[in-house]
């Protein structure tokens, strides 16, 4: 009876010994940080939102898809830092910090600046860029958006939960916004009256300005309220991530107006 009862024990304590061993082992795979997690699947996982050229946006090569843009350039960089692939997600700008969130991607680079809205979202890295926003109008209509007060119950078109939203908020509360996913459609909605000025930062400007020649800058122009153009990560990212692409970013952050310049031959007129 005792050989038994001592056999029933030692069974159960080697059980109880392998579970909390297999526990443990689960643990310590739980433990790995957002910079280890990336190098143990090999790749990055980016989201961005093509619609805003030079920054990010398609180009058709011989008739096959190309995503183009700086901060594709900077995530070719930041990938290399980590010594991994990269892999993009294109979304509509709205999307991304949800798409952050429920862990379909592992960092946003679209020249998303963090405003105090997004800090509560997620963690933000060194900022990378900073522009200046300016109004745009239809060439026809300089003469009439000349002053601020021109635009105070003016239809302005901004990008979905961008900067320029923000600050047309701030300066013209009593503006009718009309928002859009992608920044062809602000010009569109001026170009066919639907909206009668539209704020965008001033390379963007330029070249919807290229593609829409009845369309022009006025001399508003408006800073952002926030530090400018930051990557966002996953909320309490481990401090590797953030050095890591950190690290990037003041490596390369001489090189990204360069960048611009260059990637604006590739956005056709």
């Amino acid at each position: 009876m005792g050989k038994r009862v001592f056999k029933i024990i030692s069974a159960l304590s080697f059980v109880f010994i392998m579970m909390f061993s297999l526990a443990a082992c689960g643990s310590n795979g739980d433990k790995k940080t957002g910079l280890e997690k990336i190098k143990a699947k090999g790749t990055l996982v980016v989201g961005l939102s093509a619609a805003t050229p030079p920054y990010e946006f398609h180009y058709s090569n011989n008739g096959k898809n190309e995503l183009k843009g700086a901060d594709l350039e900077l995530v070719k960089r930041i990938a290399k830092q980590m010594d991994v692939k990269y892999e993009i997600k294109d979304m509509d700008f709205d999307g991304l910090l949800p798409a952050l969130q429920s862990g379909k991607i592992d960092m946003i680079v679209s020249a998303m600046s963090p405003t105090p809205e997004r800090e509560k979202a997620a963690d933000f890295s060194k900022v990378y860029y900073k522009s200046t926003n300016v109004f745009v109008v239809k060439k026809s209509e300089l003469s009439k958006y000349a002053k601020p007060s021109a635009l105070k119950n003016a239809t302005v078109a901004t990008i979905n939960s961008s900067t320029q939203q923000a600050v047309t908020q701030k300066y013209f509360p009593k503006a009718h916004l009309k928002l859009f996913g992608k920044s062809n459609d602000l010009a569109l909605a001026v170009a066919h009256n639907k909206a009668d000025a539209m704020l965008v930062d001033v390379p963007t400007a330029e070249l919807l300005i290229r593609a829409n020649p009845s369309l022009a800058q006025t001399n508003l122009k408006y800073n952002d309220d926030t530090a400018g153009a930051a990557i966002a990560m996953p909320n309490h990212s481990s401090k590797d991530l953030k050095d890591a692409v950190n690290t990037a970013i003041t490596k390369y952050k001489g090189q990204y107006e360069k960048w611009i310049i260059e990637q604006v031959k590739y956005v056709k007129e």
